[in-house]
């Protein structure tokens, strides 16, 4: 639905500029980032920051006539085209689209005398983004069992099925009735847990996400050219680790492209331990026993 409505907006705001969609990426551009919050009743909403840049993106600003008008107009006539039409052997043909619940306004200020900066907009995403979990009280982890993957049974290797010890064959890593949730909230999970248990549901694998109430998106997205990018914060992480590291160990000062090695090999010896040996000779004596059999005709 998201894509959808991107997809529409520059559309629309290439319709109210009167420019081609090719002419109106030549000199501007759509941010955005968002997140989604989870509400007390289930429902998932959206918290978004869109922002009209330069082609260049942020670091040069869209023309005087892409004003903030014409991009709120350009959002609400977007979200009313924005349409998925999907099929479901259960429910049968469905037009999914969003809610008439859209409040566009514009950021101006963060009250009377606060200045509109990026670390102001990162508060209001951020805002939002630790909300979700308090404001529903769902969980903060996947609610089906690891060893068996919310099937209840492990298969043995001949194919038969084995019940699960660490979830006792309820494929829940842990039970429904102790869970430390509001009464509402469990039943949800109980929704999307039996839910997703059926055949015509499998496909949306709704018990994996019981724990969010069914929603398996992401929890925030945002435009490649909004700020920096993932792979930029990997990078900068990874240089501060490197920093930290050395410091602690006192090491000297190093060039980006020199090796340093901390610690060395040595030679311990060969083949199994006193301990696994008779183990291993056990398993290779009935391994050599099946193909004698079958050599000789066995079944």
């Amino acid at each position: 639905m998201w894509a959808r409505l991107t997809t529409y907006l520059g559309r629309e705001l290439a319709t109210r500029l009167g420019l081609t969609q090719k002419a109106a990426h030549a000199v501007l551009r759509v941010s955005f980032a968002k997140v989604a919050e989870c509400q007390k009743r289930g429902l998932g909403q959206f918290h978004a920051v869109i922002r009209l840049d330069g082609p260049n993106g942020s670091a040069q600003p869209p023309p005087s006539y892409a004003t903030v008008g014409v991009l709120s107009d350009a959002i609400r006539a977007a979200a009313l085209r924005a349409r998925i039409t999907v099929e479901s052997g259960a429910v049968g043909e469905r037009q999914l689209g969003w809610g008439p619940q859209l409040d566009v306004r514009e950021i101006a200020a963060f009250g009377t005398d606060a200045e509109l900066t990026d670390q102001a907009v990162a508060a209001y995403v951020a805002k939002y983004a630790t909300k979700s979990a308090d404001a529903s009280g769902t969980l903060d982890r996947a609610l089906f069992c690891r060893p068996c993957q919310g099937r209840g049974a492990t298969l043995l290797p001949h194919g038969t099925p084995l019940p699960c010890t660490a979830c006792g064959g309820t494929g829940q890593a842990r039970p429904l009735p102790r869970l430390a949730v509001a009464r509402h909230v469990r039943q949800m999970i109980r929704t999307c847990w039996e839910l997703g248990k059926l055949p015509e549901f499998a496909d949306l694998k709704l018990w994996k996400w019981a724990h969010m109430l069914g929603f398996r998106g992401h929890f925030s997205t945002k435009s490649r050219s909004y700020s920096t990018t993932l792979g930029g914060l990997r990078d900068a992480r990874r240089v501060w680790r490197t920093e930290q590291a050395h410091a602690n160990a006192g090491l000297p000062e190093t060039a980006p492209d020199t090796t340093l090695v901390t610690g060395h090999w040595a030679y311990l010896g060969s083949g199994y331990s006193p301990g696994v040996a008779p183990l291993a000779a056990h398993v290779w004596h009935r391994r050599e026993l099946e193909r004698q059999f079958t050599a000789e005709g066995g079944c």
